[in-house]
């Protein structure tokens, strides 16, 4: 590959985290575009699920009804709701009712695209090895 020499390798030693790596994939992916792909692939994802537009709807309807009335507040009511949706033992998604609040649980379709998004992302910037 045509840019593999400019790939940030990664040890596959366990000495825990290190913000250095940390920085430097962040600082790759910020340089090449990589993080707008996944910002926007996932929000892609989103929004064609519906997500986005529940989302909208939710927060709405806290300041019309004066459960929220700052953003943070809003944010933290929203942040009560947000989860991915669980898969069972044969990984199928669970089907949840929504009971409770909103539905804002992000589909698992969704989430496993935006894993599969951010893998494909790094990879253009780091080494990985496989045991």
């Amino acid at each position: 590959m045509a840019g593999d020499d400019k790939k940030i390798t990664v040890n596959g030693s366990s000495n825990g985290y290190n913000p250095s790596t940390q920085d430097n994939i962040t600082m790759a992916m910020l340089q090449n575009g990589g993080v707008k792909r996944i910002q926007s692939g996932f929000q892609q994802r989103l929004d064609e699920a519906g997500w986005s537009e529940n989302l909208r709807n939710y927060v709405t309807q806290l300041f019309r009804s004066g459960e929220a009335q700052t953003y943070d507040e809003a944010l933290s009511k929203v942040k009560e709701h947000v989860r991915v949706q669980p898969l069972d033992e044969e990984e199928r998604a669970v089907v949840t009712n929504g009971a409770g609040g909103p539905d804002l649980v992000i589909p698992s379709e969704v989430a496993k695209d935006a894993a599969e998004v951010v893998k494909k992302e790094l990879a253009k910037v780091v080494k990985m090895e496989t045991k």
